[in-house]
């Protein structure tokens, strides 16, 4: 029976590998880079390293096979990443590749712009909505109940210290997410009516549907 448990550290290549298998849009996003902890830098280690007390992962008998992290304060949280995160990444990933050497996939060197240029939840969000979170399993746990189970547990504990509410995004291509997260209690969240900016949607909720009859059992 899959449990849900702290994080910890020695969690984190299962973090790594997590964030690869399901980076494209849910799916296994390894086809599409040649360096494959590129997306766990970004989206997943940063927060069990910084953030360990918004870290959960859900285990079953072959390992961990999903991982709920955020942080609480989101604009400390990006400041925290701009000191001791994003600096030594900037080395290992030049902007520009070595002559010669370029291995870089476009998505490889997408993720690259990234760690030089984070990106950074919109100001109207934020204020409204200050905690953010990334989710995923692999997909022997979906469509069972354990990313309901693990958001439910994530805000709980977020509440439990002092988050006022929280923000995602997401794909706006990846409808099965996105019914999930709206069926969890999560709105779509815009400043002036459009939902889709940069091909983010963004979505945020104060609180959690718990009602079993209308939930969802996972996203796909």
């Amino acid at each position: 029976m899959p449990i849900i448990r702290n994080y910890a550290s020695t969690d984190i290549d299962a973090l790594y590998a997590i964030a690869i298998a399901t980076g494209d849009s849910g799916s296994d996003a390894s086809r599409l880079f040649n360096d494959r902890d590129l997306l766990g830098h970004v989206y997943a280690a940063p927060y069990g390293t910084f953030e360990p007390e918004l870290a959960l992962v859900v285990e079953d008998q072959h390992g961990v096979a999903g991982y709920c992290v955020g942080a609480l304060h989101s604009r400390t949280f990006e400041a925290l990443l701009e000191l001791r995160w994003w600096p030594a990444l900037r080395r290992r990933y030049p902007l520009s590749p070595v002559s010669g050497a370029d291995w870089r996939t476009a998505r490889d060197s997408n993720i690259i712009q990234m760690i030089h240029h984070p990106p950074r939840s919109p100001d109207w969000l934020v204020d409204a909505y200050p905690s953010h979170l990334h989710i995923n399993l692999l997909p022997r746990l979906k469509g069972r109940g354990h990313g309901r189970a693990l958001l439910i547990a994530w805000h709980a504990r977020a509440r439990a210290m002092g988050s006022t509410g929280f923000h995602l995004g997401v794909d706006p291509r990846n409808a099965s997410a996105i019914g999930f997260y709206e069926a969890m209690g999560l709105d779509r969240l815009s400043p002036a009516g459009a939902t889709v900016t940069d091909d983010v949607l963004w979505l945020g909720a104060r609180d959690l549907r718990r009602d079993r009859r209308t939930m969802p059992r996972d996203a796909g």
